[in-house]
């Protein structure tokens, strides 16, 4: 009996002694692997830092060095990198803004809404017509057209064109007189068509209804192009782009700089200057000389297409780009 509880502890012993052989060998064998994981994040710190030293990105080596870097290596790309400025866009300066516009024979309505939310509004406009019935309306083209009916004793229809305004969201809605002359539509000189009663008709509807009318899902994608954009020249300055024809830029720039406060001394259409008073005086340590008029050129670069610039250099960069804000600021 004796020598079996003898027997018993001993067993309890050995087995007591290799599990704290197994615990010391585990906590050894977790040491040296932390180790070695240490030594291998310290080598990837260092061999980082050296790289951007010798690349010369870094004159400190100590900036760069992490006790805890993202394994891999650095890849080093050279050269400058300069953030871009936002683009300036200004939306329409009155929500649910009308106004009437005349060019010429061009007769046209401009709404401070964009213009997937006047699509179902214009269609309204027709549907509560009493000479006029939809005939077809194609939101990939912005195009509302109503049934031909006599005009004149001649087939005649009204078309009505949605497009964005000079300004986002904001719409203008151009609207035409057509006949019929041996299966083409032509467009009727004002004089002989009832446009004008049309386009008032459409004002008054407009500016009566619900501005809450809805948005069309089929017109969203008139919301997308812009007929206005600011570019920054071969010269570093900026200068504005207008996708419209060289009469409409031309008056469209004319009316942004009385509305911006510009005094205009005189203009010159056949060359497609305007003249301004700006008066700008230099500090006694500025070695540019003051400013007392400034050129804004109306360029046609193609049949729909302008460009509007100032005639100023680099070294009037702040007065330039001001005064083309304000200019974008104001067309419509």
């Amino acid at each position: 009996m004796f020598n079996r509880i003898r027997l018993d502890l001993m067993i309890k012993k050995y087995f007591i002694l290799s599990f704290a052989i197994l615990i010391f060998y585990s906590c050894a064998s977790n040491r040296s692997l932390s180790v070695n994981q240490e030594e291998s994040t310290s080598s990837n710190a260092q061999e980082d830092s050296s790289m951007l030293m010798l690349e010369s990105i870094l004159e400190d080596k100590t900036f760069i060095i992490d006790s805890y870097p993202i394994p891999g290596k650095v890849k080093i790309s050279k050269g400058e990198y300069k953030t871009q400025r936002p683009k300036q866009l200004f939306s329409a300066a009155a929500k649910n803004e009308i106004r009437l516009h005349k060019l010429g024979e061009v007769r046209w309505v401009y709404m401070g809404i964009e213009p997937s939310s006047i699509w179902p509004r214009v269609i309204g406009y027709i549907e509560t017509n009493n000479n006029l019935e939809l005939a077809k309306a194609d939101a990939s083209l912005g195009i509302i057209s109503s049934e031909s009916f006599k005009f004149n004793g001649q087939d005649t229809k009204i078309e009505f064109k949605i497009e964005p305004g000079l300004q986002q969201s904001s719409s203008e809605i151009f609207v035409s007189h057509l006949v019929n002359r041996n299966g083409s539509w032509e467009i009727i000189p004002n004089i002989n068509s009832n446009l004008e009663v049309v386009v008032n008709e459409l004002y008054d509807y407009l500016s009566s209804s619900s501005p809450t009318s809805g948005t069309s899902l089929l017109a969203l994608n008139l919301n997308t192009s812009n007929k206005t954009e600011v570019l920054v020249n071969d010269s570093g300055l900026k200068e504005i782009k207008l996708k419209v024809n060289f009469a409409r830029a031309w008056a469209s720039t004319r009316r942004s700089l009385l509305l911006a406060g510009f005094n205009i001394v005189d203009e010159d259409r056949n060359s497609g200057k305007f003249y301004l008073e700006y008066e700008s005086r230099r500090s006694i340590f500025s070695r540019t000389p003051s400013l007392s008029k400034v050129e804004i050129q109306v360029s046609e670069k193609d049949k729909d297409e302008c460009i509007i610039s100032t005639d100023l250099g680099i070294e009037n960069l702040d007065i330039s780009e001001e005064i083309i804000s304000q200019i974008n600021q104001a067309l419509s």
